[in-house]
C-alpha cells in the first residue's frame, strides 16, 4: 500500500513522499557491518555529523514484511490511525559534545533514523504518518507538540535515547507519560504497548523494574514536549547512547530497524486492542442553552470503543466497562447514563443545575474490554 505523507509548513518543517517498492522486484542488500576506525569522521569526533554507518534511503522498505520483519495480521488495525512522530532534538551539532556518546554518536541522527524506519513500518501498514523533522534542524518542543496537536494526531510517539555521563555501564528502556496516572490514562496505554514492542524487539540486557515512568520523575512539571501535547502522548527513551556497546549498536541501520519494528509492533497491538473515541453530537457545535430552574439539558456524546465496529461474533454485546465510565464537568463529577442499543453507545453527561453561563471543561473517561481508554477525553462546550 502506498500512503501520501502530509505536509507541514516548510518554515517548520518538511515531511517527505513515502511509498513501498514491489519486494519482489526488489534485492535486500546484506545486512551492514561495523564500520572500521579508519572510516569514522576526520577532526573533533565531538563535532562530527553523519555519525551513524550510512544505508541507502530504501533500506528499512527494502526489509519491511521480510522474515526478520513482518508485518503482522493485526497490523491492519493501523489503518486511517494518524500518528505523529517526534524525532528528538537536532540541529545541535555546533554544540561540541551535546548529546553524543563516548566516539562522538549524536543522539539527534540515531533519533532521526529510527523515526524513518518506523515512519516506513507504520506506512506499509495503511497508517497516515507525520514527522515533525526530517532534517538535521532545531524546533522549540512546543512546535514539535503544536505539530500533533493542529494536525490533529490520533497518538504523538517522542523518539529518544538516553544518557548518564558516570555509569556507562547502565542500559536499560524506559517510556514516559506526563504528569499523574489520571492525567491522561490513554497516554499509559500508548506508553505500555511501545515499551512491550522494544522489550520484545531490541531485548536490552538490563531492565528497570518499572519501566513506565511519569515525567514528574525527571522535573517538576514533566517534559515539555508531553505538556504541551494535546493528543495521546508518550516519549521513548530506548537504550543508553553513554554505554559504549550500546552507541556502537546504534550506528548500526539494522539495530535502528531492530528498534523501529519493535515500536511498530508495540503500536500495531495498541491498534488491535481497539483505540477509543468520543464524540459530541448533541449540541453538535458544543452551545448549550440555559433553561431557568431545571438547568442545562444533558450534553449527548457518541463512544466508540474501538471494537464494535468490526463487526466480529459478539459485536452486540456491550465492549465498555460500565464501571469505567465517568464525567468531570470543570473538575466535579457529574451523572454520566449510557445507553446501548447493541449497535451504538450514546452517554448522557448531566451538568451541574446551578452552572454559571461561560465556557466549561468537560472530561470523559471510559474503557474498552481490552482496557483501553479513550483517546481524546476533554471536551469544551459553552453555556449560554
Amino acid at each position: 500500500m502506498t500512503r501520501r505523507a502530509r505536509l507541514v509548513p516548510a518554515a517548520v518543517v518538511l515531511v517527505l513522499a513515502c511509498g513501498c517498492r514491489s519486494r519482489e522486484q526488489a534485492e535486500v542488500p546484506p545486512a551492514s557491518q561495523p564500520a572500521p576506525p579508519a572510516t569514522r569522521p576526520a577532526g573533533d569526533p565531538m563535532l562530527s555529523v553523519n555519525t551513524l554507518l550510512p544505508a541507502p534511503e530504501d533500506y528499512a522498505r527494502l526489509r519491511i514484511g521480510t522474515a526478520d520483519y513482518p508485518i503482522p495480521p493485526y497490523a491492519k488495525f493501523l489503518e486511517g490511525v494518524r500518528i505523529c512522530l517526534n524525532p528528538g532534538h537536532g540541529g545541535d551539532a555546533h554544540k561540541r559534545a551535546f548529546k553524543r556518546g563516548p566516539t562522538g554518536v549524536r543522539e539527534a541522527e540515531i533519533n532521526l533514523r529510527v523515526a524513518r524506519y518506523l515512519r516506513d513500518c507504520l506506512v506499509a501498514a495503511g497508517a497516515d504518518v507525520l514527522m515533525t523533522r526530517e532534517a538535521d534542524i532545531a524546533l522549540s518542543y512546543a512546535q514539535r507538540a503544536a505539530i500533533a496537536n493542529e494536525w490533529p494526531a490520533d497518538l504523538f510517539v517522542s523518539l529518544h535515547h538516553n544518557a548518564i555521563g558516570n555509569k556507562p555501564q547502565v542500559n536499560y528502556t524506559t517510556v514516559w507519560y506526563h504528569g499523574s496516572v489520571d492525567e491522561h490514562p490513554a497516554s499509559l496505554d500508548l506508553a505500555r504497548y511501545l515499551c512491550w514492542g522494544l522489550y520484545d524487539a531490541l531485548a536490552v540486557e538490563q531492565i528497570t523494574d518499572v519501566p513506565v515512568k511519569s515525567d514528574q520523575l525527571m522535573y517538576k512539571n514533566g517534559f515539555a514536549v508531553l505538556r504541551h501535547a494535546r493528543v495521546t502522548a508518550a516519549l521513548c527513551e530506548t537504550s543508553f547512547y553513554t554505554n559504549p556497546q550500546e552507541e556502537q549498536r546504534l550506528r548500526d541501520p539494522e539495530y535502528n530497524l531492530r528498534e523501529a519494528w519493535g515500536l511498530f509492533i508495540g503500536l500495531a497491538k495498541y491498534a488491535a486492542a481497539g483505540l477509543p473515541r468520543a464524540r459530541l453530537i448533541d449540541p453538535a457545535d458544543g452551545v448549550v442553552p440555559t433553561t431557568g430552574r431545571s438547568g442545562p439539558p444533558p450534553l449527548v456524546f457518541e463512544l466508540d470503543d474501538g471494537l464494535r465496529r468490526r463487526k466480529a461474533w459478539g459485536h452486540e454485546r456491550r465492549m465498555i466497562l460500565t464501571d469505567s465510565i465517568s464525567a468531570q464537568v470543570d473538575g466535579v463529577a457529574v451523572e454520566a447514563v449510557l445507553h446501548d442499543d447493541g449497535k451504538r453507545y450514546l452517554l448522557e453527561v448531566h451538568p451541574p443545575a446551578e452552572l454559571a453561563p461561560g465556557a466549561h471543561a468537560l472530561r470523559l473517561h471510559f474503557e474498552n474490554m481490552m482496557k483501553n481508554s479513550v483517546l481524546g477525553p476533554n471536551f469544551v462546550f459553552e453555556l449560554r
